[in-house]
């Protein structure tokens, strides 16, 4: 970010959530729109979650932690300390495709009074490792 203030500050609200948090803050610090931070908001986790983000060493990312009071208090929590322009919601079992900042920015910067993105989600099948139908 060099000093400046990020673009996109991705909340990713995170409750024992140790088995998956990495790979879902490693897919937004992969996102093509690289002027990001990423919050995550551990809401009173039992298991290594805030290990787990405390070892990612990346300077864009950072920890949150408060005791458990659930997703929109912890999604809540997130936004609140965001620097970005625009805030990105990003569930700690959920990933982003390396382009979805880009489009929604393209979105959200192309349409006059737009107020938010979304898009449609792929649901992987975690026996077979594809794209469930």
């Amino acid at each position: 970010m060099n000093g400046s203030l990020p673009l996109f500050t991705v909340v990713v609200p995170a409750f024992n959530s140790a088995r998956t948090v990495g790979a879902t803050v490693a897919s937004a610090l992969a996102q093509t729109v690289s002027e990001i931070e990423v919050i995550v908001v551990d809401d009173g986790s039992t298991d290594a979650t805030p290990d787990v983000v405390r070892r990612i060493e990346d300077p864009r990312v950072r920890l949150v932690s408060q005791a458990n009071r659930g997703l929109a208090a912890a999604r809540n929590a997130g936004i609140a300390v965001a620097q970005g322009q625009y805030v990105a919601l990003l569930d700690s079992d959920d990933l982003y495709l390396p382009n979805y900042l880009a489009l929604s920015l393209e979105a959200l910067e192309s349409t006059p009074n737009i107020g938010f993105t979304y898009s449609d989600g792929y649901v992987f099948d975690a026996a077979t490792g594809k794209v469930r139908k």
